[in-house]
């Protein structure tokens, strides 16, 4: 099932097809998120998800903590829709430099 995800302080609007995680849909369509590792290890794509559910396939990853978790945080790099969302990143795009 394709889902969309809303960046809230931008109103930017994108949609993620089946298999795809939000960080992958995102760049995939000109959206520009932070990111890093692309692996779950990082944390620099960690966002507030503000309305909606993210599920993790491959398990819990390493750079999102239970606390984090449990208050609401997600990672797009990892994190895949299980509903439309809304989404605050929580580190600036400006902010970030990606792995290389």
């Amino acid at each position: 099932m394709t889902f969309s995800v809303t960046i809230q302080s931008t109103g930017e609007r994108f949609t993620v097809e089946p298999g795809e995680t939000v960080l992958q849909a995102g760049l995939r369509q000109g959206i520009t998120l932070p990111c890093g590792c692309h692996g779950g290890v990082c944390g620099a794509c960690i966002s507030r998800i503000i309305e909606g559910r993210v599920v993790y396939p491959d398990g819990q990853p390493l750079a999102l903590m239970v606390e984090e978790a449990e208050s609401g945080k997600g990672l797009c790099c990892v994190g895949h829709p299980a509903s439309d969302l809304v989404i605050e990143p929580v580190n600036s795009a400006v902010d970030w430099e990606p792995w290389v």
